[in-house]
């Protein structure tokens, strides 16, 4: 938790330069379903992160690095892609991470992830998966956003701080999720939040086009397996209508889709402010139409962007998907959507 390549210190890894807390000995301790020897290994981490001066923000992505190529566990092999692949972090044996006993030594290992990454300029300021991908080299850049928020329970839970120390204070602007405070000067409040009421995404549209889950093939469009079930709802007034948010919500990537994700068109996801935190995402609006950047956050109602028909699509609509509390914002939420119609309904939005 990839996500928008325009991250800046605020949406990105929560670097700061307070001094990181010290790891404590994990005991009998079960966290985020880790316990035993891979708390002792995460423990090590953040100890290797510490003596080298490095912020809590490293020893959070040090940590969420080791549970998506170990799952905290020194592990003596590989896989297909790097069979020569050993310890916690499946550092390779090319010269770059000293010996067989280093890459398989949790302190040494971890020292040797830390000093890369302390190479890689602004690291703090990415998006954590994309700060580990500059190290790591992973085939996919968002594979490590999975691992966000049992990391920051796993930090957080082994802690333990100077006298007189708040750590609480460390954590507080960290969601459970990961998510961290935008501070950027630019970042805005748009509207009056905390009313809990809810708008439809599209007012008055003219009709639902696509619902959620398995279809046909659009006519028109590009189809594979992602477009035959669907992830969310089609909406549209087919007059490039405005596009607004449903519920308070913080906004963390507002892009024109690269890559894979050109398929999207212009889109953004947002999180939901208050409870539960849904996840929501809005594809397909008019490139140069939002109105909003990454790091604002906008009121029930607020104008998004226009409908529109840009990526693979075949006529004006918004296509609007929900995820639930708990999936990673900055970074496309297909593997866990569910039907936003019954959502809405519930909201007096949808009918």
């Amino acid at each position: 938790m990839g996500g928008s390549n325009a991250a800046t210190a605020g949406n990105g890894s929560c670097g700061e330069e307070a001094e990181s807390p010290i790891a404590e000995t994990a005991g009998n301790k079960s966290i985020a379903g880790f316990s035993g020897v891979q708390l002792k290994n995460a423990a090590q981490i953040m100890t290797a992160a510490s003596d080298l001066k490095m912020p809590l923000a490293a020893q959070i992505l040090g940590v969420q690095t080791a549970i998506g190529e170990s799952t905290l566990k020194v592990i003596d092999y590989g896989d297909g892609a790097g069979p020569d692949s050993r310890g916690l972090f499946q550092q390779r044996d090319n010269g770059a991470w000293g010996s067989y006993e280093d890459r398989m030594n949790p302190h040494t290992s971890a020292t040797n992830f830390f000093k890369a990454l302390q190479k890689v300029e602004g690291w703090e300021k990415l998006e954590p998966s994309q700060a580990i991908h500059q190290v790591q080299r992973n085939a996919d850049p968002n594979h490590y956003t999975p691992f966000r928020s049992p990391a920051v329970q796993i930090v957080k839970a082994l802690s333990v701080g100077n006298l007189g120390e708040d750590l609480d204070e460390k954590f507080e602007d960290i969601s459970p999720n990961g998510d961290c405070p935008d501070k950027s000067p630019d970042a805005e409040q748009i509207g009056d939040l905390g009313s809990g009421k809810w708008s439809s995404p599209l007012p008055g549209f003219r009709a639902m086009t696509s619902p959620f889950g398995p279809r046909k093939c659009p006519a028109g469009a590009s189809c594979n397996s992602s477009v035959l079930d669907h992830k969310g709802i089609d909406i549209s007034k087919k007059g490039g209508a405005s596009v607004l948010a449903p519920a308070d919500m913080k906004i963390t990537v507002a892009e024109q889709g690269q890559g894979w994700k050109s398929a999207y068109g212009t889109y953004i996801i947002a999180k939901q402010v208050e409870k539960p935190g849904l996840v929501f995402e809005f594809h397909h609006m008019v490139h140069g139409s939002l109105k909003v950047k990454a790091g604002d956050t906008v009121a029930a109602g607020t104008p998004l962007g226009i409908e529109g028909t840009t990526g693979n699509s075949s006529g004006v609509h918004l296509h609007f998907q929900v995820a639930p509390p708990g999936t990673p914002a900055n970074a496309p939420t297909y593997r866990t959507v569910v039907d936003p119609v019954p959502i809405l309904k519930s909201k007096g939005v949808f009918s």
